[in-house]
C-alpha cells in the first residue's frame, strides 16, 4: 500500500462551499489493477482509503492506493461522481484544473503531491484520523518535517507529509479521547520558532473501501 497526500488551495471565503462539495459526493468505485496478486486471485483495488482535511483555504487529500498517483488520478477522472465534483469545485479553485485532460493531470500532480517524509507506529485499518497543518518559515520545511517525524506515537500511527514549506502531521488512533475534528497541534511549542502557521485541520470526509468477506 502506498500513501500520498495531495494539496490544493481554494479561494478565501469559499471554504464552507468547498467543504460541502467534498463531503457530499457519492463514493466512486475503487477501481482495479491490471493483474491480481502473485499466485492468482482477483485484481487488487486501486483505492483503499481517502481522507480529506481542510485548514482555511488549504485542502489536503490523503490517499492510500496500490498504484502510482497518476494511475489513481486517471481512474478517478473517469468517474461521473468525480467529474461532477470537479465541475462544482472549479469556480472555487485558486488554480484551475481539468482532470479529464492528461496534461492538466500531470500538471496537477507535479504541483500538488506531498511525499511521506516519516511514518511511525501502527494502526488498525480504518482507525480514526486527525491532522495538523504547518506552514514553515522559508527554507525550514525540511526541519519541521524531520522533528515531527521522530515523534513516537503513544498509540496508533503517525505519518508526516511535506511539500516545500507545507507540512502535514497525520495521526491514526482508535484510542479513547482521540476525537476527529479537534486534533491537537503536535510539538506546537517546539516548532513555534520555525513556523508562521500551525493549526489543526478539519476532517471533511473519510472513506474506507469495504473489503469483501
Amino acid at each position: 500500500m502506498n500513501r500520498y497526500a495531495l494539496t490544493f488551495a481554494v479561494r478565501p471565503g469559499s471554504e464552507a462551499a468547498v467543504a460541502g462539495i467534498l463531503s457530499g459526493y457519492h463514493r466512486p468505485p475503487p477501481g482495479a489493477s491490471g493483474g491480481g496478486p502473485p499466485g492468482g486471485g482477483p485484481p487488487r483495488t486501486l483505492l483503499d482509503r481517502t481522507s480529506v482535511f481542510m485548514a482555511g483555504p488549504t485542502v489536503v487529500r490523503v490517499v492510500d492506493i496500490t498504484c502510482p498517483p497518476a494511475e489513481a488520478i486517471r481512474h478517478l477522472a473517469g468517474q461521473p461522481q468525480i467529474r461532477a465534483v470537479e465541475d462544482r469545485l472549479r469556480p472555487h479553485l485558486l488554480e484551475p484544473r481539468d482532470l479529464s485532460d492528461e496534461d492538466d493531470r500531470r500538471r496537477f500532480l507535479a504541483t500538488s503531491v506531498m511525499r511521506v517524509t516519516g511514518r511511525r507506529g501502527t494502526a488498525e485499518r480504518g482507525a480514526p484520523r486527525t491532522a495538523a497543518l504547518y506552514r514553515a518559515l522559508p527554507g525550514r520545511g525540511r526541519e519541521v518535517a524531520r522533528l515531527l517525524a521522530v515523534e513516537v506515537p503513544l498509540d496508533g500511527a503517525v505519518t508526516v507529509f511535506r511539500r516545500h514549506d507545507l507540512v502535514v502531521h497525520l495521526t491514526e488512533s482508535a484510542a479513547p479521547g482521540h476525537a476527529p475534528g479537534s486534533p491537537p497541534v503536535p510539538l506546537a511549542g517546539l516548532l513555534a520558532p520555525l513556523v508562521r502557521l500551525a493549526r489543526p485541520m478539519t476532517l471533511v470526509t473519510d472513506r474506507v473501501v469495504e473489503v469483501a468477506a
